[in-house]
């Protein structure tokens, strides 16, 4: 007897998707209880507490977040290139007035350089210089426009990693993935894809990629 195959099951339920303006409203929302529930439970200056809080919140609360998970595996990457600061894009100016006040409470405020805008307004800044690494982690309509942005840049150089969250989804849905061809197909890149559980869609998936640069 062949094991029935798990079906995609979204985060909002059975009912239809969500208006964006009631996906961002629960988004401000969560991540503003995030906040204080960070501020009354982590050790102020102690960023592995400031993260452990942020999971055990996201946990039981939806609210977009790498978890422990992809986290770890974010962190072997972060822990080959031990870079020295981390520039971050934040469109929303609510968000990254969060993210600052995260990012200072966790004691991070001279590694962690907050730019409010989208990246495709910010990424000049960082022409010239070379990049160790990027995390792609928000509108995935994007996604592959910003890689083509930070490959036009030439701040990569060989051995430079981009790392893109949420990239597996779309294949339960039926949706095209342009990013993972194009960086699949692109003789730039070497793409390693890491399979994970999603605990709210009861399903292993190959949601995150690790594309690193060849030249």
């Amino acid at each position: 007897m062949s094991t029935p195959q798990k079906t995609f099951k979204p985060w909002w339920g059975d009912g239809p998707r969500p208006i964006r303006e009631e996906m961002d409203r629960r988004a401000d929302e969560a991540s503003a209880k995030c906040l204080e529930y960070v501020k009354k439970h982590a050790e102020s200056g102690n960023p592995a507490s400031v993260v452990a809080c942020i999971d055990e919140f996201a946990s039981r609360t939806h609210m977009m977040n790498v978890g422990h998970v992809k986290g770890n595996i974010i962190d072997e990457e972060i822990r080959k290139k031990t870079p020295s600061s981390w520039p971050n894009s934040e469109y929303s100016p609510v968000f990254a007035a969060r993210v600052r006040e995260m990012v200072e409470f966790a004691g991070l405020t001279d590694q962690v350089t907050v730019y409010v805008d989208a990246f495709s307004e910010q990424y000049e800044v960082l022409r010239g210089k070379t990049v160790d690494m990027y995390f792609i982690d928000h509108e995935k309509s994007v996604y592959l426009s910003d890689l083509k942005l930070i490959i036009g840049s030439e701040a990569l150089a060989p051995g430079s990693v981009v790392i893109a969250d949420n990239v597996g989804l779309g294949a339960f849905q039926g949706v095209k993935n342009e990013y993972l061809e194009f960086v699949e197909a692109s003789p730039q890149f070497s793409e390693v894809r890491h399979t994970v559980y999603m605990k709210r869609e009861d399903m292993m998936v190959p949601d995150l990629s690790v594309a690193t640069f060849l030249a």
